[in-house]
């Protein structure tokens, strides 16, 4: 046998447990419908009536629960608070999470440029004369000769470039969380989206 308490909000057993004093009995089925709601994201709360019912969980701790409708409500002022609050700590971390892509890209940026540009000058040399060992030895560890060494040296600087680019266009898209009227659940999507696109370009990356 099952009893609820409003005031703990939990479960009792017969015969296990202490049962408190305005406890209500619960039936078998019940029990397990809650538990399984709880268990797939749901809240178990008590109604005007005492009785345990599934709820959708608390969005925030400034959203009050409506007993009669047992909806979560907020007041105007308190949503325009936690609204500033979540587009603010968004912001900051789709920059973060942008820094952190930018700096695993950047980890040998001065080795990088310096094998570009002597790329481009024995290219420019039509791949005739000295050769830097900036592209010998890529082409060595790359099994390369130097022209095709040199070749795959532009098209990867170039690729880099081309990320970077889309990179600081996908940070630049967190002005979109500043629209007007955007509601909490709006905002994360556009996060969501934000860091999906910049993680495709990391990818690529390690692909490359």
């Amino acid at each position: 046998m099952y009893f609820y308490d409003k005031e703990t909000n939990g479960f009792y057993i017969d015969g296990f447990h202490k049962i408190p004093n305005g406890a209500i009995e619960i039936t078998d089925e019940t029990y397990r419908t809650l538990l399984d709601g709880q268990a797939a994201g749901k809240q178990i709360i008590a109604n005007k009536q005492g009785n345990p019912v599934l709820v959708d969980p608390q969005p925030s701790d400034a959203h009050e629960l409506n007993l009669d409708t047992l909806k979560w409500d907020i007041s105007a002022e308190k949503l325009t608070a936690l609204s500033s609050e979540k587009r603010n700590s968004l912001i900051e971390q789709i920059d973060s999470h942008a820094a952190t892509i930018y700096s695993t890209w950047t980890r040998f940026e001065s080795e990088y440029r310096e094998r570009q540009t002597a790329a481009e000058a024995y290219k420019s040399a039509n791949y005739e004369g000295d050769c830097s060992r900036y592209i010998t030895d890529f082409a060595k560890r790359a099994g390369l000769n130097n022209k095709a060494a040199t070749d795959l040296i532009l098209v990867q600087a170039a690729g880099l470039e081309k990320l970077q680019v889309e990179l600081a266009n996908q940070r630049m898209r967190k002005y979109e969380l500043k629209a007007p009227n955007l509601k909490l659940e709006q905002m994360q999507s556009i996060y969501d989206d934000i860091i999906k696109q910049m993680d495709h370009l990391m990818e690529a990356y390690n692909n490359g």
